[in-house]
């Protein structure tokens, strides 16, 4: 047994070991589980450092290209998404920023050989060779001219593969037959006890695993000494095991908030690597030292020879292998970013928002990129007013079906909720046999999972219930039925009707059921003033949307991020609930300053994205004239929906016939379809303002936020609107950028292939890492080519600079994101009539 007292002759201890692992965890994100699958952020930790400078960190310690490769952007570059004119302004800026002044004329000769190099192999001659060498020989190399790997490089697929086997174990959520031993005891001796007991180890690994301590903190001592690591690469060692292996991490970092416990779980994991890694490779005196990448200087070096034979250099050569393996791909995304930047200026023009009459009836629509298409096509219909907001409306709960025993979170995950909103049954005597009936389905479900699961049972499951389940495949594959059956499936029975309990109870447990009026009309006045609604129409629409499609394991990254990952029809029910009531309308009134006529009327309703409908939810009693309106604006949101659906179909690959409204209904009751719409694919702009300019540019790639500064004197909501939309949006955006960008590391691979493992998330087959981001058919419209656009976001805000220097000022988050490039910022100052990009704002603020 390895003793504390040898940790410390070589300066290693329990508690420095375990500060080197905490300060590694910056490489990593939280996953939420595959039922949920809220967007994230794939590295929210390492804000505080440019972006540039992330993505050659992240490149170096994990092995994977953090950019859109070289093929995509010069495909961007022949559409004329990148403006060559730009490009080379923004190649130029960049010989200014990081090139000593006494190479930048040979710097320039290599860097146009890589502007114009078709990726095709250069012939490395020998000189090239030697100048890498002489090069590798120099000491302190910048990072990109390493390469970082584990001690047990050629067994470290071993290490993977038993560390996936444990931790699908420990990470189970109720589909494992049989659960881990000792798991109450943590990963790490829980991994320890199977390992000692697995026959993947022959007996000499099994006596290395002896040599461990008991303590995993002592583990990450002994791990950092026996495989000889220099203090200031501590945090790196422990940076490349999490790299290994990024999904699962993000998942056992969720575990660990959930249990309380998340610094004492990435502890055990390091500690359970270490001890894999100590087993297999601990016998052949290896150690951590990043080594020079000599194949890559060299490849470097050929240009650098063919392009600036006289001017070659160690300096020369480490400046462009920077370049050309990290920089360039920024410089060129750089160059994508402001071609959009400038497109959207001109197409939106410096003219002044429109006036508009009093509307006949408004909706409220989530900020969602496929809101805006139905929301467009609504508004020129008729005298209609659409609105866009967070699709939670404010409301920060946990919703509960009819008799479920979940309670969501529907709110964005950056949002604690503070209460829970309940489902119930309008009439008990329908809710009886409806009931009865869900009892007897559950009871069915439940044996068949313990029949599957019994080693013996399970050996006639297959006769037993082969002929009914071949017919139910039959009915779902076979056109026409097929569509038929997905509704059956939906439906089940007819439920009762219901109503959404939004009134504050007694609770019968730590989460309070229900709202107090004070608290309604709160959330209320806080959402519409941040919308800037101040005029009311006699219909008001709150609209949540929800995905529908057949056998998909991503169904929650379909439906509204906002809601965590569910629909958004609870939320959108329990607001128009409380607009409805006359005590919460007096407060608004005498509280926040906002009047809603007595004859305005709320209606509840969702947006089935996959098929531009609405469906309305809870639409109280009409007069005859509020009858009419109400029929107009059902009949104009139906050709607004099929327009929609219309316009989405365009962009679906495979479209079958010129039939736009059969073919989204078909794509979303095909279980076989892995593409039954694109999602959020293509956003890349996130607009705050009065929105009749921005309907002129979004085009189904933008998220629409209304505001009016005229409101706004303090800028409370523009803060919030930041603060909470604003960071979602943000998120939203870097997960489908990694997803396209590196679809093996920070995707999901291709739906096909997908296992759902362990209720916790899915794999390529059985033996990869659990993917933390969107399946390939979600970014992509085949093997080749991409459909969505990575870039990151760019927020436009409609105010005046002084009111967005404010923010930057007072908003410490937002400034260092803008700062470091995490997302661009764009400024329409309406006093002006111009456009104010906010690099300039951004040094004054800081």
């Amino acid at each position: 047994m390895h003793t504390a007292n040898a940790c410390s002759a070589s300066g290693w201890t329990a508690s420095s070991a375990a500060s080197a692992a905490r300060l590694a965890l910056d490489a990593t994100a939280v996953q939420w589980p595959i039922s949920v699958f809220i967007a994230r952020h794939p590295w929210p930790d390492l804000e505080a450092v440019p972006f540039m400078e992330a993505m050659r960190k992240l490149q170096t310690l994990g092995g994977v290209s953090l950019y859109p490769p070289m093929r995509i952007l010069r495909h961007a570059l022949h559409r004329g998404e990148i403006d060559p004119n730009l490009l080379r302004a923004r190649m130029d800026e960049y010989l200014e920023e990081a090139v000593p002044p006494h190479v930048r004329d040979a710097f320039a000769a290599v860097q146009e050989a890589l502007t114009e190099e078709e990726g095709s192999a250069i012939d490395v001659p020998p000189e090239a060779m030697a100048l890498a060498a002489h090069c590798a020989g120099m000491p302190h190399l910048p990072e990109e001219a390493l390469c970082f790997s584990l001690p047990s490089d050629g067994d470290r697929a071993r290490v993977d593969a038993l560390s996936i086997r444990y931790l699908k174990l420990f990470l189970d959520r109720g589909q494992a037959a049989w659960p881990m031993p000792l798991r109450e005891q943590g990963l790490f001796r829980a991994a320890r006890t199977l390992a000692e007991r697995d026959p993947a180890f022959h007996r000499d690994e099994r006596r290395r695993l002896a040599e461990l301590p008991d303590d995993p903190e002592d583990v990450l001592a002994f791990g950092l000494e026996r495989f000889e690591v220099a203090p200031r690469l501590a945090a790196d060692y422990f940076r490349v095991h999490y790299l290994r292996l990024p999904g699962f991490v993000g998942a056992l970092r969720f575990r660990g908030r959930e249990l309380e416990q998340e610094e004492r779980l990435m502890r055990d994991y390091l500690a359970m690597r270490i001890l894999l890694e100590w087993a297999i490779a601990g016998g052949a005196n290896r150690t951590f030292l990043p080594h020079p990448d000599l194949a890559g200087l060299a490849t470097t070096a050929a240009y650098v020879l063919r392009m600036a034979p006289n001017s070659a250099s160690a300096e020369l050569l480490l400046a462009a292998h920077r370049y050309r393996v990290a920089d360039r791909y920024a410089v060129w995304l750089d160059a994508w970013e402001r071609t959009y930047e400038a497109r959207l200026i001109k197409t939106c023009g410096a003219s002044a928002p429109r006036e508009t009459a009093a509307p006949q009836a408004q909706l409220l629509f989530c900020i969602d990129v496929r809101s805006e298409i139905l929301r467009r096509h609504i508004e020129a219909e008729g005298p209609y007013e659409t609105f866009g907001c967070a699709g939670f409306f404010n409301l920060p709960v946990w919703t509960r079906s009819l008799d479920s025993p979940y309670a969501h979170p529907s709110c964005p995950a950056i949002v604690e909720p503070v209460a829970e909103v309940r489902e119930e049954g309008v009439d008990e005597a329908d809710v009886a046999p409806w009931r009865c009936l869900a009892g007897a389905w559950r009871a069915v479900a439940q044996s068949f999972k313990k029949v599957k699961q019994s080693s013996v049972a399970s050996l006639a499951l297959p006769e037993l219930s082969g002929p009914w389940l071949a017919l139910y495949a039959a009915l779902r594959t076979a056109s026409p039925l097929r569509h038929l059956a997905a509704r059956l499936k939906r439906a089940g029975w007819p439920k009762p009707r219901t109503k959404v309990v939004i009134e504050r109870r007694e609770p019968l447990s730590d989460v309070p059921v229900g709202l107090t009026v004070e608290a309604l009309a709160k959330f209320a006045a806080d959402l519409l003033q941040s919308i800037g609604l101040a005029r009311f129409a006699p219909l008001v629409v709150v609209c949540g949307h929800e995905a529908r499609a057949e056998n998909n394991a991503h169904q929650a990254a379909l439906d509204c991020g906002a809601c965590g990952g569910r629909s958004g029809r609870f939320n959108a029910r329990a607001l128009v609930a409380a607009l409805n009531r006359a005590d919460v309308r007096s407060r608004l009134a005498t509280e926040h300053g906002i009047s809603i006529p007595e004859s305005t009327r709320f209606v509840a309703a969702v947006h089935v994205t996959t098929t531009d409908e609405i469906e309305w939810l809870d639409v109280p009693p009409l007069t005859g004239e509020e009858r009419a309106h109400f029929e107009a604006l059902c009949a104009a949101v139906r050709r607004a929906g099929e327009k929609a659906a219309a316009e989405r179909a365009r962009a679906l690959p495979g479209l079958q016939g010129t039939r736009a409204t059969r073919e989204v209904r078909r794509r979303a009751a095909d279980w076989t379809e892995v593409r039954p719409e694109w999602g959020l694919a293509r956003n890349r702009a996130f607009w705050i303002g009065r929105l009749d300019l921005a309907f002129e540019a979004a085009l189904g790639e933008a998220f629409l936020h209304d505001y009016d500064w005229r409101l706004d004197p303090d800028i409370r909501s523009l803060r919030s609107i930041v603060a909470g939309p604003v960071t979602v949006a943000q998120w939203i955006n870097l997960q489908y950028y990694a997803s396209a960008v590196a679809p093996h590391a920070h995707g999901a691979g291709s739906k096909p292939t997908q296992t759902v493992t362990s209720g916790i998330g899915v794999m390529q087959g059985n033996g990869s890492d659990l993917l933390p981001g969107l399946p390939w058919q979600s970014v992509a419209s085949d093997d080749g080519r991409l459909y969505h656009r990575p870039v990151r976001l760019l927020v436009v805000i409609e105010a005046p600079v002084r009111a967005v220097e404010r923010l930057l000022q007072e908003d410490e988050r937002f400034r260092r994101k803008v700062q470091n490039g995490w997302l661009r910022l764009l400024i329409r100052d309406p006093e002006q009539g111009a456009w104010v990009r906010a690099d300039e704002l951004v040094a004054a603020a800081v």
